[in-house]
């Protein structure tokens, strides 16, 4: 096999900021992260990594270097996203992992896209008022995120599933492999599990399962400690031999069987049944434009459709000639999210279960509608964004505790897949001896209309409670194909910040002609219309703050990088090389870059 490489991590002298942590929503965890120096404040903290080989780009470098194994294995980008997922749910737990579930898209060589659903669903017992004190009328939190009542019927295996059946090209052990390994021989400890671990354990009894994996020795882990997780390599190991579709058997002894139990165990609804029932959806792929780039993207309940809107409202209006980290072009970006958050707010939701304006939302002529709206030196009244049906929009629920996978081999396919188990930890439940964290997935619901979730967020109709039901999202995986064939794969973790994080990427790409680890690394703003404030992340000069205070905006600026880790690849096909006097490329180049504030490292063979 040829050798693993990475992006080369040496930090450039004088560009990289002080290391920080930040809470930027009630009830969520934070991450760790690095920015880059003020001046410029798009400046990257390393240099891209460049290939003519596939890359991938994952939020930890031993799961890039998974999906990098794969890929020289002879495995596609459907593969080796995959295979980087099963490695995150070992190495970054917190995120991801086969007791959640997420979305896929993706791009084959011959431009044909598709887009695969594996959320979780709400369990067939699961009731509009399973959340509410039917003493006092009022949602009570806990109880959908921690404990049996949060977990909803996992996809992340059934997805895993029919994407290999559909689209890999190797066998389930051959994925497995990295992550077995890994969870079988050990891992040094990352500095994102070793903080989470932190934060959680304290909060465990001393008999609670999680606590054996998260302070093993009686004190939580530390940073460089080798970790074995040989429950869930048994359980890899089991899915590599019998395939994806064993973790849905409920014979005893089996892994379904003990999710089932554990789950009820603390009070939940799963059952048997919940588990034989699930099936992932193929869904139609959003599609849309921005500049002269063709936009991919996964539609509802995904937060597809805020990115695209966003983007083709800011398409609208005039080039944002003024430059990176300018008062107007920070006033642009923020009017054009809060239009598309408005939006999300009023209507996302299960489209199964909710009549949603799909076509109108994501087409060119609303968003030139919106565009005319935005105002050059001020802000708007709040019941002027989004779609008028003289309602108040309300902010709606998003994810936290995820993670996103960007991949495009040599021959050109591209996968981008966000995985999720929602807070850090999911609902913080063992299943039996499998070694999988279930997910609180059902805290992405509204318990009622008006009651806030893990991060402070008020809910919607649209999105209460019913069984069957896929709760709303803000994954966002993305992918925009240039005129020239350039392929962009692009995504991101971190609840609400993940549509912002990947629409300002797109745009750092795109407008501002950024690299890839430019892009990522880039201070970003944060706006999503409920709350009215914008966050701010540090190393954005004076002047540009006060030309945003000057039109309305009220700032929130952080002394930390937001929670928002993105993930980009990009593909140039071979060919002649537009405006330069480089001779033609011979073969495709690959440039990957994962985002510095959760220390990814991307990889390629």
């Amino acid at each position: 096999m040829k050798k693993l490489k990475l992006s080369n991590p040496v930090v450039r002298r004088g560009q990289i900021g002080r290391l920080r942590l930040a809470v930027i929503f009630a009830g969520s965890l934070p991450l760790i992260g690095a920015v880059s120096e003020p001046k410029p404040a798009h400046a990257a903290t390393r240099e891209p990594l460049t290939t003519a080989q596939g890359a991938v780009a994952a939020d930890h470098e031993l799961a890039s270097k998974a999906g990098a194994e794969v890929l020289a294995k002879g495995g596609n980008a459907v593969d080796a996203a995959i295979a980087t997922a099963l490695a995150l749910g070992v190495v970054q737990p917190a995120g991801s992992g086969l007791g959640g579930g997420g979305f896929l898209l993706i791009r084959k060589k011959d431009g044909t896209v598709s887009a695969l659903d594996f959320r979780e669903v709400a369990p067939q017992r699961a009731t509009e008022s399973m959340f509410i004190d039917p003493t006092t009328g009022k949602a009570v939190p806990e109880r959908s995120r921690v404990g049996g009542l949060a977990v909803g019927v996992p996809g992340e295996a059934a997805g895993f599933a029919q994407a290999m059946k559909e689209h890999g090209n190797l066998k389930p052990a051959q994925v497995v492999a990295p992550a077995l390994r890994l969870a079988r021989d050990g891992f040094p400890v990352g500095r994102h599990l070793a903080r989470t671990a932190g934060l959680v354990s304290p909060k465990l009894s001393p008999t609670d399962p999680l606590l054996a994996l998260l302070a093993p020795s009686g004190k939580p882990l530390e940073r460089g400690q080798l970790l074995r997780r040989e429950a869930l390599a048994k359980t890899l190991q089991r899915l590599g031999q019998e395939g994806f579709a064993a973790f849905y058997r409920t014979d005893k002894g089996s892994i379904g069987a003990q999710v089932v139990q554990a789950a009820q165990a603390q009070g939940g609804i799963l059952t048997a049944e919940d588990l034989a029932k699930y099936k992932p959806v193929a869904r139609v792929p959003l599609t849309g434009r921005y500049r002269d780039w063709q936009l991919f993207t996964m539609p509802p309940p995904s937060g597809g459709i805020t990115a695209l809107e966003a983007l083709q409202i800011l398409d609208a209006r005039p080039p944002l000639t003024s430059g990176f980290g300018s008062s107007s072009s920070e006033h642009e970006l923020i009017e054009a999210l809060k239009h598309a958050f408005a939006d999300r707010a009023r209507y996302l939701g299960d489209p199964a279960f909710t009549q949603f304006p799909l076509e109108e939302l994501s087409s060119q002529t609303y968003a030139k509608q919106r565009a005319t709206m935005i105002q050059s030196d001020h802000v708007l009244p709040p019941e002027s964004y989004g779609r008028p049906d003289g309602k108040k929009p309300l902010s709606a629920p998003q994810d936290h505790g995820t993670t996103h996978i960007c991949v495009i081999d040599k021959e050109g396919n591209a996968a981008a897949l966000t995985t999720t188990v929602n807070l850090a930890f999911g609902a913080r439940l063992m299943a039996g001896q499998t070694g999988i964290l279930l997910n609180n997935q059902m805290d992405d619901f509204a318990a009622q209309a008006s009651a806030p979730n893990a991060f402070g967020l008020v809910g919607q109709a649209a999105n209460l409670v019913a069984p069957g039901k896929r709760p709303a999202s803000s994954m966002t995986p993305l992918l925009a194909v240039g005129p020239d064939g350039t392929v962009l794969c692009a995504g991101g973790s971190g609840g609400p910040t993940i549509v912002t994080g990947v629409v300002q990427a797109v745009v750092n790409v795109i407008d501002f002609k950024m690299t890839v680890e430019a892009a990522v690394s880039a201070p970003r703003v944060h706006a999503q219309f409920v709350p009215d404030t914008v966050l701010v992340e540090p190393d954005f000069p004076a002047d540009v703050l006060d030309g945003l205070r000057r039109r309305g905006h009220k700032l929130v600026v952080s002394t930390s990088p937001l929670e928002t880790a993105v993930q980009l690849v990009l593909r140039r096909p071979a060919g002649p090389i537009p405006t330069a006097a480089a001779p033609a490329r011979a073969t495709a180049e690959h440039t990957a870059a994962s985002d510095p504030r959760k220390g990814g490292v991307p990889a390629t063979y």
